[in-house]
């Protein structure tokens, strides 16, 4: 009985969320509204209740909290050096601090869900595994993904590239923020290119909660 009011939910979750993402001025609130819509990807799965959304579920869920989590990561460093967080005082980073501005880029791109990054497979086994049973809540939770792709590469343009909004003189990651950052990419790449094992170790709790009967 659930199940049509948490889709609308989902689906209005996603939109609103990278709507409000898309609006944002500041690099911490762009990355915690895109959060709101990247989950609301896993509402829909549980809605739909099928093997394939759920293990997307649980593997959206692990990749959002590695990507995100090293975006909010990246956020503070980059508040700590600039004293500010707004993408309007940003720009021209690229140049100034190399190794922040690639991992701004590639967490970034985890995030839009770029294929080969952890965050495609969870959204992929969602979206494929809903299709067949809400074709329209598919239709439209891909149009979350445009405008992901949107926001994401504002916030790299808006920060990183263009013109400076000052002269930098910054220091670049250091050795604990890189070392951080590194086992993060690391996982990103391991779920993205070869989800395989994990998916199995988390297989045998899935069909456990099936036959549960703990349908929504």
């Amino acid at each position: 009985l659930l199940r049509p009011l948490l889709v609308v939910l989902a689906i209005g979750g996603i939109l609103y969320g990278a709507l409000l993402a898309m609006a944002q001025d500041d690099f911490k609130r762009l990355v915690a509204y895109s959060s709101i819509s990247h989950l609301g990807y896993v509402l829909l799965a549980l809605a739909v209740w099928q093997p394939m959304t759920l293990a997307g579920a649980v593997a959206l869920m692990v990749a959002h909290g590695v990507s995100t989590g090293a975006l909010f990561l990246l956020a503070g460093a980059l508040g700590g050096r600039l004293h500010t967080r707004r993408l309007d005082r940003m720009g021209g980073l690229w140049d100034a601090v190399p190794r922040l501005a690639g991992a701004v880029l590639f967490f970034s791109l985890a995030s839009l869900g770029l294929p080969g990054l952890a965050n495609f497979n969870g959204e992929a086994l969602i979206l494929f595994g809903g299709f067949a049973t809400h074709p329209l809540a598919v239709v439209l939770g891909t149009a979350g993904l445009v405008l992901a792709a949107v926001y994401s590469l504002l916030l790299v343009q808006r920060a990183l590239h263009g013109p400076a909004g000052q002269e930098w003189h910054l220091a670049d990651l250091d050795g604990r923020e890189g070392a951080a950052l590194l086992l993060l990419g690391v996982v990103s790449l391991w779920l993205g290119l070869y989800p395989a094992p994990f998916l199995r170790v988390i297989e045998p709790a899935l069909a456990r909660l099936l036959q549960s009967g703990g349908a929504l």
